[in-house]
């Protein structure tokens, strides 16, 4: 704990990102995983498909900014049949080189400024299609914070996907007999603000699947949210709540 300490203390997060995610590349190439980075124009009548506000808070146009380059990253990805995705595979480093610019981040329960803040919308966005498009979940780590009023949500509690460079990543297994793709894009109304939308698109029958997010409250301050699929509980997740924190924390300029 001493040496984790030290290391937190007088190496710079960034570096330490770049570090560990070479070391979780490392691990994949070790064990023969590999992620695609491939694009179709598959369309299909019916697609899986959601839309998310994207709220006006502090940073707002950043966070459009950081989106949108998202989108376009993430737009036409193809998964093939058994083959595996990979949020930063896809995404590459959030840094100013690769179009990202500074947002808002929820770091140890407090609003912090780093470059790429926003993704976590994204990453949630692309989490919950999955479920619906009956897609394997191979990595996502949730929130263990909720700061949200349920006036202020954009996902429901339960379907957000916290990515984090070099440590937390979305990843996904085409589990369907057929190529499915990712369709990402950002609308913005100058009177009602911006969406984020999303869709997976196939070639055979892409039948969306009922998920529900159960609340249950285990302990003061603390709610348990379990994810169903006909019945059948496919995760459980647990978060401290702190409803309130993004009007009780100085707004950013």
């Amino acid at each position: 704990m001493m040496v984790r300490a030290l290391i937190r203390r007088f190496v710079p997060l960034s570096l330490r990102q770049d570090i560990r995610q070479l070391w979780r590349t490392h691990l994949d190439d070790w064990r023969g995983l590999r992620f695609t980075r491939v694009r179709g124009e598959i369309l299909s009548p019916s697609p899986i498909r959601l839309v998310q506000p994207i709220r006006q808070t502090s940073l707002y146009q950043n966070k459009l900014t950081n989106l949108r380059r998202a989108a376009a990253l993430l737009d036409g990805q193809l998964i093939a049949p058994g083959a595996h995705w990979s949020f930063w595979h896809a995404i590459g480093r959030p840094d100013a080189c690769n179009g990202f610019v500074v947002g808002r981040n929820l770091v140890g329960g407090r609003l912090v400024e780093q470059t790429g803040g926003g993704l976590c919308q994204m990453a949630s966005l692309v989490y919950h299609l999955a479920l619906l498009a009956g897609l394997g979940i191979r990595e996502r780590h949730a929130h263990s914070v909720d700061i949200y009023r349920e006036e202020e949500r954009f996902t429901p509690l339960g379907a957000d996907a916290t990515v984090v460079w070099g440590f937390k990543d979305l990843r996904l297994t085409n589990s369907h007999a057929f190529p499915v793709v990712l369709r990402a894009r950002v609308v913005v109304d100058g009177e009602f603000g911006g969406e984020l939308c999303g869709e997976f698109h196939a070639q055979g029958m892409l039948v969306g699947r009922s998920v529900e997010f159960v609340r249950e409250a285990f302990a003061p301050g603390q709610v348990r949210v379990h994810t169903l699929t006909g019945g059948v509980v496919l995760d459980v997740t647990e978060y401290r709540q702190m409803p309130g924190i993004l009007a009780a924390q100085p707004a950013f300029v």
